[in-house]
């Protein structure tokens, strides 16, 4: 029996998927959902104004998923599409089902809306209702079982390669030339859908980042055996590149006013500073690689999903002191985000991590 190939836990990467995730929360606060409750203040505004393409950190998301793609087809080669298809679902679904269902029970989601939600249709391409905040999760499912099942037909790498290339080139294309210059997430042409199409792109790159970072790190941990290469220097250089990219990041995900025109930059950017955290080199990396930066990693996809659910339970209650969200900025904003993540992280601990062994037991005849 092959024994499974266990990779030693990215503490690093956890770490980023939180914090991410807190920024997306602060980012649809600003964008929306606590605007109409802040009397016209023009410091809402201005922060709002200043987040407008913090939007666009899902396009990292999709791209870290991509790379732990790759390594779980590579240390699963046994897996059948159905497992991976339930093991899957067992993963997304709970959580997402636990956020439309109280969206639909008490917020006046409807039923149409949320049916489609719990096929992982939204944003699909055969729905009409894309504009919710959980789009990314039926996205990101089509993209990982339309990765697996390539994976499964593809048996050439070097193919496998040409054909994952082609799709982050088109996806990301078809985005950049269709928004001149953004992502969206409507339907273009009456065919492609602009959410899939940027889940493909990122899914994918990320893919190929796990391909062709396993096999470069290989060959150089190989010639640096022979040449002995310096370690302060990989320190330096890396550091230097993942502080440059990360303040790139920054910059265009919160300054609004020194933002790039184009949104690419942001694939191209995160891309690098991935890149960086996967060789553990650098300063930034070094300081959150270890299990107490990553612990809260795990609750990154329950804080995203639930984060309508907090925005609804928040506009029926605390939202409606209108005066107190007018004269206190900060704290009313993070009280927000703080209520947001700590429903999230309820959440985890009761839908999420219990719901998941619960459908892998009802898929284990599957399995």
């Amino acid at each position: 029996m092959k024994k499974e190939v266990r990779k030693k836990k990215l503490y690093n990467i956890e770490f980023i998927r939180f914090v991410f995730a807190i920024c997306i929360i602060y980012f649809h606060l600003l964008h929306s959902y606590i605007m109409p409750h802040t009397k016209d203040s023009s410091v809402y505004q201005y922060l709002s104004d200043q987040v407008l393409y913090s939007k666009y950190i899902v396009e990292c998301f999709f791209i870290m998923s991509g790379y732990f793609l790759y390594h779980t087809i590579r240390n699963h080669p046994d897996w059948t599409v159905g497992t991976f298809v339930c093991k899957k679902i067992s993963r997304l679904w709970p959580s997402l089902a636990c956020s439309v269902i109280i969206m639909a029970a008490f917020f006046g989601k409807t039923f149409y809306a949320s049916f489609l939600d719990l096929l992982f249709l939204q944003s699909s391409g055969l729905a009409t209702d894309w504009k919710g905040l959980n789009w990314y999760v039926s996205a990101f499912f089509v993209a990982e079982v339309f990765y697996f099942l390539l994976d499964k037909c593809v048996n050439d790498p070097n193919k496998m390669k040409l054909i994952t290339c082609l799709l982050v080139y088109f996806g990301y294309e078809l985005n950049i030339s269709g928004t001149d210059g953004e992502f969206g997430r409507n339907m273009i042409y009456g065919v492609f859908n602009m959410g899939v199409a940027r889940a493909l792109a990122g899914v994918g790159l990320g893919y190929l980042i796990g391909q062709i970072y396993e096999s470069a790190s290989a060959k150089w941990r190989a010639r640096r055996t022979v040449s002995n290469t310096n370690d302060i220097k990989e320190t330096v250089v890396i550091s230097c590149l993942e502080l440059v990219t990360l303040i790139m990041l920054i910059i265009n995900f919160f300054f609004n006013q020194y933002a790039y025109e184009n949104q690419f930059i942001v694939v191209v950017l995160f891309a690098a500073f991935f890149i960086c955290q996967l060789t553990g080199k650098g300063v930034f990396s070094r300081i959150t690689n270890n299990p107490v930066a990553g612990f809260a990693g795990k609750y990154a996809y329950s804080v995203y999903v639930m984060q309508e659910v907090a925005f609804a339970v928040m506009k029926h209650t605390w939202w409606k002191s209108e005066d107190f969200i007018y004269d206190h900025v900060v704290i009313s904003l993070g009280i927000s985000v703080f209520m947001a993540v700590a429903i999230g992280i309820l959440t985890y601990y009761l839908i999420e991590k219990p719901g998941a062994k619960i459908m892998i037991r009802l898929f284990s005849p599957f399995l």
